[in-house]
């Protein structure tokens, strides 16, 4: 991605030496997909979509303080051409902290160590996004961007808010990431409440050559997986809920292929649930391939399968999904790309998955097909 960059030459006015000078950074990108939607839902219609996809603006800003340590900062918020709300202003990726050989330690708004490691498998293809996503709508059950210790809340791919976080220097192509909530949102709970939500994340990746692999867990507790599992929102009683995910890859010649497995479980309790105690269980896996044919000319491939769902170690079949996508792209140069894509998303007959543009019937097929163009600065 180019980057402007504009060094603050204010070094003369405040008598400053030149070692302190921040260095300030203006990027990001703009992203806009057209698609025709057939939701698989008798009470939908098809129709076609034009929408965007992570569209962002950030500003990052570096102080070196001397002896190998830095203090940083970065905002980035929506940056959308359509007006389909700006959301929070630096609501996604942001934080402030410092770094140095220790390694990184900062807090504020971040992608989880965990999904920082799914983020090494899906690569090009969207995470939840309904023309290049899918995936993780089956494999963590969707994704929440600039969310706190959320009750009712299932996924596993997000970007927690008020979040301390560490990311450790590089040891021979081996990272490790960590983060923890902070318990802010338990302040608004009543002082008699069992309850306190808090989220633990960890992250391990390795790289070396044309290889690549990670590690990932996390924690909710007293998350209340919701009413979907049929836990009831008032008289919930705690539990713990926990997600690990495993990825491997590799690149030859112009291609890179990867694969992810990831497994969650929900811990139910309180009123509404049947057996209090009970846990809710899926697993799946994905395999993405981006192959740069020639010059310009890209292919890329994904296909995800979730298993069906589990209540305390029995299965209810047949409740699983499965994706199939397939795109080609275009570089008109290293900052815009367009592409064609096709996308499916296949339920069983007891599921209802669907990509979010709209819900799908119990055992629908949704189908998609469009086009995308991305221009980053």
């Amino acid at each position: 991605m180019n980057k402007k960059v504009m060094a603050l030459a204010v070094a003369g006015a405040l008598a400053a030496p030149a070692a302190a000078l921040a260095q300030v950074q203006i990027g990001g990108a703009i992203h806009l997909q057209y698609f025709n939607h057939d939701s698989g839902n008798s009470l939908s219609k098809e129709t076609d979509v034009l929408t965007t996809s992570e569209p962002e603006l950030y500003i990052r800003g570096e102080e070196k303080l001397g002896g190998g340590v830095s203090t940083w900062f970065q905002c980035t918020s929506s940056f959308d051409p359509l007006g389909q709300g700006l959301g929070a202003f630096c609501g996604r990726n942001s934080g402030i902290g410092m770094r140095g050989g220790f390694g990184n330690v900062f807090a504020g708004t971040w992608d989880t160590p965990h999904k920082l490691v799914t983020n090494m498998a899906r690569g090009w293809w969207g995470g939840t996004n309904t023309l290049q996503g899918g995936s993780l709508v089956l494999l963590a059950q969707g994704s929440d961007s600039n969310i706190g210790n959320a009750t009712g809340s299932l996924t596993f791919f997000r970007r927690q808010r008020r979040s301390i976080n560490y990311h450790s220097p590089n040891w021979g192509g081996f990272t490790l990431n960590a983060a923890v909530s902070s318990g802010n949102e338990a302040t608004a709970l009543p002082e008699s409440s069992p309850l306190k939500p808090r989220l633990y994340s960890l992250g391990a990746q390795f790289r070396s050559g044309p290889f690549f692999a990670g590690v990932g867990y996390e924690l909710h507790d007293d998350y209340n997986p919701g009413a979907g599992f049929g836990t009831g929102t008032a008289g919930y009683t705690g539990g713990s809920d926990t997600s690990y995910n495993v990825v491997a890859g590799f690149t030859f010649g112009g291609a890179r292929l990867s694969a992810l497995y990831m497994a969650n479980e929900w811990e139910l309790g309180g009123a509404g649930v049947s057996n209090p105690g009970d846990t809710v269980e899926t697993d799946g896996y994905a395999v993405y391939l981006d192959w740069r044919i020639a010059g310009p000319h890209a292919l890329k491939l994904q296909y995800a399968q979730v298993s069906d769902f589990e209540v305390t170690g029995i299965p209810s079949t047949p409740s699983g999904a499965k994706v199939y996508g397939a795109a080609y792209a275009y570089s008109f140069s290293k900052r815009t790309e367009g592409y064609i894509a096709y996308n499916q998303m296949k339920n069983d007959t007891n599921a209802s998955y669907a990509f979010g543009t709209s819900a799908s019937s119990v055992g629908g097929k949704q189908v998609v097909i469009g086009v995308g163009l991305k221009h980053s600065f």
